[in-house]
């Protein structure tokens, strides 16, 4: 049991990794001592498996095969009162930097909104969704009863969220879209305005301007079938479907396969995210997707006429609302 439990271990390891090393590091032990435990020379300790099995996310429940309805999922809470954006998004460069690391990867979004990784090819937009999860979302009080300035937030994301925006390009994606999936972003700006929480009126026009961009850089994307930064002409070798479901709206279920092992991240709360690696819960998720998928039209280099119909009426929305905002 023992030596199973470890090559669980290892299974959920990148290549790269040595299994002696990790084990060694995380019970502060020598790697002879490891080697024995993970040989089943040295019996392991209760201590020694819960450590284990929380720094490798390890669910007990679904590795001895305990019966029952509990699905394990791992994620934190996001602190209201000390909660630092910078160090979020730091969050989001890690899990991302994971996936890249494997060899064999694929994300799947299953969109509510527009998927947050698009937001940092564009700093300006990227700067007032950060404005707006920290004053409506966090409740930051420093933010309270600030306006909103571009400039106040560039300097963040245009560091970590450039380093987003670039792993994300390494990773080929399959997202399903709906037309409703801007109407949040939508409405973020509008409400601003009316709240007059906008410090510069060209700055309202900017971000306005920013969201017409990123809906015309995701329908080159999509025309490619390839990933790429904003204007430029060289593709990433990372592929990027789309598809559009006009009857479902997502839930920001994201998906990911990477060599042997797949997970699941589920939004809750606005913008907490939690985790699971539980077999059954990840089998019945990709049996969805995959139903899903067979319903919806793919538009991601096929489909020419229905994808600009559909980026059309993306970018009708946003005009109905700029000409009675802006």
């Amino acid at each position: 049991m023992q030596q199973h439990f470890f090559n669980h271990i290892k299974q959920r390891m990148p290549d790269h990794l040595s299994l002696v090393d990790a084990v060694s590091e995380v019970l502060h032990i020598s790697t002879d001592s490891a080697y024995r435990r993970i040989r089943g020379d040295k019996a392991l300790t209760f201590d020694e498996i819960q450590n284990l099995a929380i720094h490798f996310k390890v669910s007990l429940d679904q590795f001895l095969h305990l019966q029952g309805n509990a699905i394990t999922f791992l994620g934190n809470y996001i602190s209201r009162e000390h909660f630092d954006m910078k160090n979020y998004f730091q969050s989001i460069v890690t899990q991302l930097t994971f996936f890249c690391a494997a060899q064999k990867k694929e994300l799947f979004y299953l969109n509510k909104d527009i998927p947050i990784f698009h937001f940092f090819a564009f700093p300006e937009l990227a700067a007032f969704k950060t404005y707006f999860w920290s004053r409506y979302n966090l409740n930051y009080s420093q933010f309270n009863k600030g306006q909103f300035l571009i400039a106040d937030f560039l300097p963040l994301v245009e560091d970590v969220g450039q380093e987003i925006c670039s792993l994300y390009l390494d990773i080929p994606s399959t997202e399903v879209w709906n037309l409703d999936c801007i109407n949040t972003t939508i409405r973020q700006i509008n409400f601003y305005k009316e709240s007059k929480l906008f410090k510069s009126h060209e700055d309202l026009v900017t971000v306005f301007r920013c969201l017409e961009k990123l809906v015309d850089h995701i329908e080159d994307q999509a025309a490619a079938g390839r990933k790429f930064l904003y204007q430029k002409s060289q593709h990433t070798s990372a592929k990027y479907h789309i598809f559009i479901n006009y009857f479902l709206l997502g839930d920001n279920t994201i998906t990911v396969e990477l060599d042997n092992q797949r997970m699941v991240f589920l939004n809750h709360n606005v913008i907490n995210y939690i985790q699971t690696t539980d077999a059954a819960f990840i089998e019945y998720t990709f049996q969805t997707l995959n139903t899903l998928l067979k319903k919806s039209t793919l538009i991601s280099e096929v489909g020419e006429q229905e994808r600009e119909n559909f980026f059309n009426s993306l970018r009708e929305r946003i005009y109905d609302t700029k000409k009675l905002t802006v």
